[in-house]
């Protein structure tokens, strides 16, 4: 039986919301993939009972990827990191959430923490340092 996953983004302002429409561009609609956003006018606690209403949502497995580890939106998140079916990950970036959507489509979640990290730092280059190599080796 598939595992149904959820991927919930936790974010200062719009980050998350933007991530999504980026990674829409990419992969076609993400389904089941929520943004929590810290927004000024917003307190920690109202991020706190929104993600517990999505966690009692139907799903088998929670993926939380949130921007800035020690940032509101990362404590807030974990507070439910032990929980057993729930994963947090902060840095979140595109790589990161396209390599999610990805093994979540495929249905293939083992190693998926250190997939996740991989591809988050990967997708960080000199470009620079990149095109100076290539330019060299002509």
């Amino acid at each position: 039986m598939e595992m149904k996953t959820a991927i919930i983004l936790m974010t200062h302002g719009s980050f998350g919301k933007e991530l999504i429409a980026s990674g829409a561009l990419i992969l076609g609609e993400l389904k089941d993939v929520f943004s929590i956003s810290l927004e000024a006018e917003r307190e920690p606690m109202e991020l706190m009972a929104e993600l517990k209403t999505l966690l009692e949502k139907d799903f088998d497995q929670y993926l939380i990827l949130a921007d800035l580890f020690g940032g509101t939106p990362c404590n807030v998140a974990a507070r439910f990191s032990l929980e057993e079916n729930v994963i947090v990950l902060s840095g979140v970036n595109l790589p990161m959430l396209v390599e999610a959507e990805m093994a979540r489509m495929q249905g293939n979640y083992d190693g998926l923490t250190e997939k996740l990290m991989t591809s988050a730092t990967e997708g960080i280059k000199d470009v620079k340092k990149i095109m100076q190599e290539r330019k060299g080796e002509k």
